[in-house]
């Protein structure tokens, strides 16, 4: 992995306009950063997330310097195409975020304020041609499902043997995985595809290519994200029965298709320890309009956003059975558990296999991470803000005091969050989200509440997919939840009493995946402590706090008793609605 100057992008960018960017929220700098010498031992820790990109300066004790948050100019889209079920982004918007974010951190410090890296971490299990330093095409993003007939197409050539795609591909999940999206664009943009030289499969991935000058050797794929795919050979554990070999991607059953050249992968990097996949160089920064004391900079490509939060929620050496709930666009509960506890010497899996449960590969290589994740958590509560409440008063602040308005249970509404198919526990592109037993008495405020209550159900779901599920009554171990849900105190109660869990949700939320993000970097630029300076210093890592007392959200009997009536019924209803959305999408 060289970290020499990369070359430029062939193609120089103008200068973004400030403000093109649809919003701005910006941290002030802390008394930290009065001087630029203080900037030399922080790392540029970047989320690029799916409704933003947030970016944050951290020291290496965890302090928060300085974050802004770039929300992107459009957004998601069904692109061209037009089909139900495509979910696309322009990449190029990522990386103006990006520019803007640097811009917003940086300029304030001067020119010599250079930060010792830029570490990168986003949403992973996408789908983006590339060449010459730019992106060919809109991205197809982790939540598209468009190919299901391509889905169908290649779990029956993957089974001609006898065998399955399941069994041939990890994590291969339907028309959410990425051979399926890939598939659909040698059928339907083929033209696309010959004339690219690398295909990356996160959004993260695509901006640290973009500052590396858009060398192919920076297209890179941190092993969490390049398990999300589809595309790895299913893991294995060693002779020594500790943890599986290195991951490699299953190049003969993706090479099975017509139009799909498994020689367009990116490589794979290390996700513990990384080392920079390159430097920004003069002529980009010039050619991005990219802050003058970027030059130089080395950049991590860092592990996607699951792993990051998973490391920023509970730490790096993370003990058997930790687990954690995140709470943002999409929500996920995820567990991290030795490779031992799942897989046999023999191939044999022992445990967590579920049509909705993905077994991910942690930083750590001797660990898993064990997810089962929804497509759409937070999200829902940004369609019910946009399309309940008036323009004007339509935050997640209104909605939160709109739906307290309304009694626990919600009056025996139902939300189902599926809005844009579901992964877990259930894996069904076709799935949607649907308000039940209205009446003329169901306020504004019950289906705000029933919204919030119904993403609280669905985790439920997952929590049982994990075997985290209790029938002898509340689990007195407090839950981490980390997103930006977390700050809601509604949906954090609601989720412990439908649950019956205590959740304690971090202090600092937003900073648990920038912390884990940045840990990579700092561990290889020796800027932490012991003797070697790869040791976190104590606090680092906020979800290693959230045990005490304080901030710990309790379960309520009464309204957890509720919530199980209610859930009963809930848990009925993709059954019976499921064929409902399936004429829908296009097959």
């Amino acid at each position: 992995m060289s970290s020499a100057m990369c070359s430029p992008p062939a193609r120089a960018r103008r200068p973004v306009p400030r403000g093109r960017i649809a919003r701005r929220r910006i941290t002030k700098l802390s008394a930290f950063a009065s001087s630029a010498s203080s900037i030399d031992t922080c790392v540029l820790s970047v989320d690029v997330g799916t409704t933003a990109l947030k970016a944050m300066l951290l020291a290496p004790d965890g302090t928060a310097i300085a974050s802004t948050e770039r929300a992107y100019a459009t957004g998601t889209t069904s692109g061209e195409s037009g089909l139900s079920g495509a979910i696309e982004q322009q990449p190029g918007e990522w990386l103006d975020a990006f520019i803007e974010a640097s811009h917003d951190l940086l300029d304030p410090l001067g020119t010599d304020a250079s930060p010792a890296g830029i570490a990168l971490s986003g949403q992973m299990q996408n789908v983006c041609p590339v060449s010459d330093g730019r992106s060919l095409r809109s991205c197809l993003l982790y939540s598209d499902v468009r190919a299901m007939r391509e889905a169908d197409d290649i779990a029956e050539k993957l089974a001609m043997d006898g065998s399955s795609a399941e069994a041939k591909l990890a994590n291969f999940k339907g028309a959410a995985a990425c051979l399926c999206k890939w598939l659909w664009l040698a059928r339907n943009d083929g033209e696309t595809l010959r004339k690219s030289t690398r295909l990356l499969l996160g959004a993260h991935s695509y901006v640290a290519y973009a500052l590396c000058g858009g060398d192919d050797e920076a297209c890179a794929c941190d092993p969490t994200t390049a398990s999300t795919t589809g595309l790895l050979t299913p893991p294995r554990l060693s002779r020594a029965g500790t943890m599986p070999p290195e991951p490699t991607w299953a190049v003969e059953s993706i090479g099975a298709f017509d139009g799909v050249d498994p020689s367009l992968l990116p490589r794979l990097v290390n996700g513990a320890s990384p080392a920079p996949i390159g430097e920004v160089s003069r002529s980009t920064v010039q050619g991005l309009n990219l802050p003058a004391s970027l030059v130089g900079v080395p950049v991590f490509h860092g592990v996607g956003d699951l792993a990051s939060t998973t490391v920023g929620a509970v730490g790096i050496g993370a003990s058997s059975g930790a687990s954690y709930v995140y709470l943002g666009t999409s929500g996920w509960i995820a567990r991290c558990v030795p490779w031992s506890d799942i897989l046999s010497v023999d191939g044999t899996e022992d445990r967590y296999v579920g049509d909705g449960v993905f077994r991910l590969l942690h930083p750590d290589p001797s660990l898993a991470i064990v997810a089962a994740s929804m497509v759409t958590a937070g999200g829902n509560v940004e369609w019910a803000r946009k399309t309940l409440l008036p323009k004007g008063s339509n935050s997640a602040k209104d909605l939160d005091a709109r739906a307290n308005d309304a009694k626990p249970g919600s009056d025996g509404v139902l939300y189902l969050p599926h809005l844009n198919g579901e992964r877990s526990p259930f894996t069904d592109p076709t799935a949607r989200g649907a308000l039940v037993n209205l009446s003329p008495a169901t306020t504004t405020g019950t289906m705000c509440r029933a919204v919030l209550e119904g993403v609280a159900y669905n985790y439920r779901t997952l929590s049982n997919s994990l075997g985290m599920e209790t029938t002898t009554g509340v689990i007195d171990e407090p839950l981490p939840m980390v997103g930006g849900g977390a700050r809601s105190k509604l949906w954090t109660s609601t989720i412990a009493d439908v649950l019956r869990r205590p959740i304690a949700p971090t202090s600092d939320a937003a900073s648990v995946a920038a912390r884990g993000c940045a840990a990579g970097a700092f561990r290889y630029l020796r800027l932490w402590e012991g003797a070697d300076g790869d040791l976190p210093p104590d606090g680092y890592f906020p979800g290693g706090q959230v045990g005490s007392v304080d901030g710990v959200v309790t379960p309520n009997d009464a309204n957890a008793s509720v919530h199980d009536g209610n859930y009963a019924v809930w848990s009925k209803l993709h059954e019976a609605l499921k064929n409902a959305g399936a004429g829908e999408l296009v097959r």
